[in-house]
């Protein structure tokens, strides 16, 4: 359990976009994930997570990812100016998480990020820097 816990641990590190890390592969991070211990019952981490979260993406268009956290799950959408997707894959472990959304372009979107305070950490892969989101009232 240490070593699976150690994997996940440098993982999620790798993935929030620590500065020893040059690129993560999406698929290792859900397997990673997907070994990773539940919270432990009587945590509320949905409402740290649960909302609508906004930022600005490189090129200025309005980015809004709206999360709903379901034990270690998360669904929603990801809305990229006038264009969004449905979340089809996401993850939490901790204050880290992965997600894959539905095509927006023709392409779906692979982010990681961290909760750090009041704010979302969001790499988009591809996207060499990170996004900051806040909540939206």
């Amino acid at each position: 359990m240490k070593t699976a816990w150690a994997i996940v641990s440098i993982a999620i590190t790798c993935a929030a976009g620590h500065p020893a890390a040059t690129s993560v592969d999406m698929l290792p991070l859900r397997q990673a994930l997907s070994f990773a211990p539940a919270p432990l019952g009587g945590q509320d981490t949905g409402s740290a997570w649960n909302g609508r979260w906004a930022g600005t993406t490189v090129s200025g268009q309005q980015l809004v990812l709206q999360l709903q956290l379901q034990g270690q799950r998360i669904t929603g959408r990801l809305v990229v100016g006038k264009q969004s997707a449905n979340i089809v894959y996401g993850k939490v472990v901790g204050d880290a998480f992965a997600l894959t959304t539905g095509p927006i372009d023709g392409h779906s979107v692979d982010a990681t990020g961290r909760h750090v305070g009041d704010t979302i950490e969001l790499t988009i892969e591809g996207v060499k820097q990170p996004l900051t989101l806040t909540r939206m009232p």
